[in-house]
């Protein structure tokens, strides 16, 4: 335990990606049972109307209009549990917060809408032709545009929006 305190200790980047992946895998997880919950629950309540508008192809055999709002939703829970943590825990910010949570905005909306909107429905759209299960293919789908998000995200917060004054 001393040798980890002490690695920590000599590398504070290395301490801050480890609080901002267990703020991040907690939040990612609450985005991912809230997701379960309403994609099980809308499409199978008559909300699963195929969606095909801009570049967001939901069909009604994953989920079509209750799986796109599930991602949705999830997404934006998601992304709030992990600003908030990540700004005043992580990375102890002394940014202006409505700023970098108006930069934090515009950057998740790049992420909901980028990938776990477009890239998150064309990989839900062709896991459906392979997992005979639409609720695991959405479960496959969302998961893999997390890890990309989580990974891109961590620069920006730590070097743009959640900079701390020394």
């Amino acid at each position: 335990m001393a040798r980890i305190k002490e690695f920590f200790s000599k590398n504070p980047t290395a301490w801050e990606f480890a609080k901002y992946t267990i703020f991040s895998v907690t939040g990612g997880l609450l985005e991912l049972v809230v997701f379960v919950i309403l994609n099980s629950v809308l499409p199978k309540n008559g909300i699963d109307r195929p969606i095909n508008w801009f570049v967001f192809v939901y069909p009604t055999e994953a989920g079509g209009l209750g799986a796109f709002i599930a991602f949705i939703v999830s997404s934006v829970v998601g992304q709030a549990l992990k600003f908030i943590t990540n700004f005043k825990k992580t990375f102890k910010s002394t940014n202006n917060i409505f700023l970098s949570a108006i930069g934090f905005a515009l950057m998740a909306i790049v992420i909901v809408v980028g990938l776990n909107l477009y890239v998150g429905g064309l990989l839900n759209k062709e896991l459906c032709k392979v997992v005979d299960n639409a609720d695991l293919a959405g479960l496959i789908a969302k998961t893999i545009a997390q890890v990309t998000g989580f990974l891109l995200i961590f620069p920006v917060n730590k070097f743009i929006l959640m900079r701390r004054k020394d």
